[in-house]
């Protein structure tokens, strides 16, 4: 039994037209609603969680070499060529001890970068502003490979997305650490302990932190380039972790049903076209499931069950 239709301020996230959502039953039941989640926190839990899928796909393959950020998709025209966003670097020619194209360490400030998404298949036009410093190391400075450790110094995304009469603004802050592998046709971020802080349209302001394993495979062999928007491919994504609002704390446990297939030319967030990902939410012996399903790019639609 699905519960009622969210109203729009979820649904001009971006993350679906319609989002509805079942009550969250308590363990062993299925006609009880568990005081440990309301329709509306699993609500936020899915476009959270969305949201933060989303964030495992940009800068995924930048090394700090260069002064660019590679945010995915490729915005409006342009080709995968042209940089994306242009960043501040300090040193602005940085020691790369092993010649592996990762600095031992450079500092990128973001400092009001503007990215533009014209939406596509009646998903919502979406202005970010990017703002915020990364530190990007070589974790392995003396054996030149692919490895880079990115860590995120309240970085602030700031969304604002447009209906056809409604103007719908997010945010979610970033503070952690992301360690990358990779090589030419797949990637593996790890991180630890990783927090988003989030405004949400409906004006909640949930924590979301958690430790993630996340991997790709790109869909053509060979395709995956330094500091180059991601090819299209699939994403896998496990992890813990505790989801706060207000005086309230949950566990949860993401895994993927279905890898989340990351469409290189979406012109809409979220850039994913297929897939599904179970969330398992416990507060005490309160227990629920929201499962997240990624359709046609710039939709997500989630489910308690």
């Amino acid at each position: 039994m699905r519960g009622a239709i969210l109203g729009a301020p979820l649904a001009f996230m971006g993350l679906a037209a319609a989002v509805a959502f079942n009550a969250v039953a308590c363990s062993g039941s299925t006609m009880l609603v568990c005081s440990c989640a309301t329709k509306q926190n699993a609500a936020d839990v899915s476009e959270g969680i969305s949201l933060d899928v989303e964030g495992e796909v940009s800068d995924a393959a930048s090394t700090g070499g260069v002064a660019t950020y590679t945010d995915a998709p490729a915005v409006g025209n342009l080709g995968l060529t042209v940089p994306l966003c242009t960043i501040t670097r300090a040193p602005s020619s940085p020691t790369d001890t092993d010649g592996d194209g990762v600095p031992d360490s450079v500092s990128l400030t973001i400092n009001g970068c503007v990215l533009t998404y014209p939406g596509a298949g009646g998903a919502f036009a979406e202005t970010d502003t990017l703002l915020g410093t990364i530190i990007v190391k070589d974790p392995t400075p003396t054996t030149a490979d692919h490895n880079v450790e990115r860590t995120y110094q309240q970085v602030s995304r700031i969304r604002e997305r447009v209906g056809s009469s409604t103007v719908a603004r997010s945010t979610e802050m970033w503070t952690g650490t992301r360690v990358m592998t990779r090589d030419s046709s797949s990637l593996m971020q790890v991180e630890t302990g990783f927090i988003t802080q989030f405004g949400l349209p409906d004006g909640s302001t949930p924590t979301h932190k958690r430790t993630w394993t996340s991997k790709f495979t790109a869909d053509t062999a060979g395709s995956i380039k330094a500091d180059k928007p991601l090819p299209s491919g699939t994403w896998s994504i496990t992890g813990t972790g505790t989801w706060t609002i207000g005086p309230s704390t949950y566990n949860v446990t993401v895994s993927t049903t279905v890898p989340l297939h990351y469409n290189a030319g979406c012109t809409a967030t979220p850039p994913f076209d297929s897939g599904v990902l179970k969330v398992a939410m416990t507060q005490g012996t309160g227990t629920g499931t929201v499962t997240i399903t990624f359709t046609p790019c710039g939709t997500a639609i989630g489910y308690n069950s």
